[in-house]
């Protein structure tokens, strides 16, 4: 196999990694605010729906604010749920996962006049090169070259997001919801409020990491085009025990699982096996992943219990 196709599916995974990266992150915010939101693919779909729609009237910059926003806005229905209504988190997150398929649908019909796709070749962000990296030899440099700018910005992300959650009064009193909510009142602290920007936090990253796959990776909007990606995001999520730089480290290995089937089928140990289980990798590495270390993990303590107090 020639090293320009390990290039190009490095590349190609350093995208999904993006996907992965900025959805699992949204859910970390929920989750350290004690809000679990397995909604994250159906805020997603969410977000390729309107990225796409955003894109094709306003341009690719306008379409990702639009998914993110969109995201938002969707993820508010689950923290009503949750927060207000105090609903079972995860039976909310499922049927926020179900609406989602029926509303994409529904706004399909709406803006591209068919129900399962847009019209392909929306407009992208262009792309940059990374200085240095670009020049590396035996073809691994083409995995730095025509890189959609916003994969440096979902790294370089990683810093603020730890400085919010451990510097910052913010952080400091969404993490407190997340782990001790009656505590936490009891010192003035307001849960509701904090539990609702946490669960905004996941629908606005979510969103535009929807908005991202349809603009970026797809080149248009295609019912079904998340292919479980939220779901991925929440394993990398649990893998990353709920730290932004772990969860860094476990997206990029379910990146680059993503980037297998589609740029390393014709390898020599993955082309023997048949098409279906090259197709199944992803999802194989995500389960043995979880499996070996689900055990080590230690989700917030009051993540997914919910608080009588919430409501006020």
């Amino acid at each position: 196999m020639p090293l320009v196709d390990l290039g190009a599916a490095i590349a190609l995974g350093l995208r999904y990694f993006t996907i992965i990266y900025l959805t699992g992150l949204g859910g970390l915010f929920s989750e350290r605010s004690g809000i679990v939101n397995i909604g994250l693919e159906g805020i997603m779909i969410v977000g390729t729906i309107m990225g796409a729609w955003g894109t094709v009237e306003y341009g690719p910059v306008p379409g990702l604010l639009i998914g993110a926003g969109a995201g938002l806005l969707f993820s508010l229905v689950h923290a009503i749920a949750t927060v207000t209504f105090r609903v079972d988190h995860i039976v909310s997150g499922v049927v926020l996962n179900l609406v989602a398929i029926g509303l994409a649908r529904f706004l399909s019909q709406l803006f591209f006049g068919q129900a399962t796709q847009s019209d392909p070749g929306i407009p992208d962000l262009g792309t940059i090169s990374i200085p240095g990296l670009d020049l590396l030899p035996l073809g691994l440099g083409t995995a730095f070259e025509g890189m959609s700018p916003i994969v440096p910005v979902a790294f370089l992300l990683t810093i603020p997001a730890i400085y919010v959650l451990n510097r910052t009064r913010f952080g400091l009193r969404l993490r407190s919801v997340g782990e001790n909510p009656e505590a936490a009142q009891t010192l003035g602290v307001r849960v509701a409020p904090l539990r609702y920007a946490g669960v905004a936090i996941s629908g606005a990253l979510g969103g535009f990491a929807g908005a991202f796959l349809a603009i970026e990776i797809n080149g248009l909007f295609r019912e079904g085009q998340t292919q479980g990606l939220g779901f991925i995001a929440l394993a990398a999520l649990i893998l990353g025990n709920w730290s932004p730089i772990r969860l860094l480290i476990g997206s990029l290995l379910f990146g680059i699982a993503q980037a297998v089937p589609l740029r390393l089928s014709d390898a020599p140990v993955i082309s023997l096996l048949p098409e279906e289980f090259i197709r199944m990798i992803p999802y194989v590495v995500t389960i043995i992943a979880i499996a070996g270390f689900v055990g080590r993990v230690q989700p917030p303590a009051a993540a997914g219990r919910a608080y009588e107090g919430a409501a006020t």
